[in-house]
């Protein structure tokens, strides 16, 4: 990975988690700079159904795809998908950008993350976002481009 200076990030549009605009600038600005997908040794192909986007009134579909051994995040949905995950919004930011463990406890407890599948295929990436840090390169430029 190339050396990753936060100033590079000044000056960044910012959008809405997971829309079309977010998606596109998350793509093209990590090539830009030069940062490397999340390596991950989970293998887990995971569709999302999300509710209560800002952008949009029906759910959004995206998915999360390991297989390839780097974190694959964008929209629409894996056929033969381990598990599918339904949301809402704001759990998903907190969990996608903000890397918050403890909301993810609280809302599975609390229903709002409801999980079909193979559960064990999940709790293995958990572990994996679990050991991310509020500053490496992907939740810096995740939490910058993000409004």
């Amino acid at each position: 990975m190339a050396d990753f200076d936060i100033s590079m990030l000044d000056g960044l549009s910012q959008y809405e988690f997971l829309s079309p605009q977010w998606l596109e600038e998350f793509r093209g600005i990590t090539e830009r700079l030069g940062i490397e997908p999340m390596r991950v040794d989970v293998t887990l192909r995971m569709n999302q159904i999300i509710s209560g986007c800002p952008f949009q009134e029906e759910p959004l579909k995206a998915y999360l795809d390991t297989s390839s051994g780097v974190v694959e995040l964008d929209l629409g949905e894996l056929e033969e998908a381990d598990l599918t995950v339904s949301l809402d919004y704001e759990t998903a930011k907190a969990l996608f950008v903000e890397f918050n463990p403890q909301r993810a406890i609280e809302s599975f407890i609390a229903g709002k993350i409801l999980v079909t599948g193979d559960m064990t295929k999940l709790l293995g990436l958990t572990q994996v976002f679990a050991g991310r840090t509020d500053d490496d390169p992907m939740s810096t430029l995740m939490k910058a481009i993000t409004s």
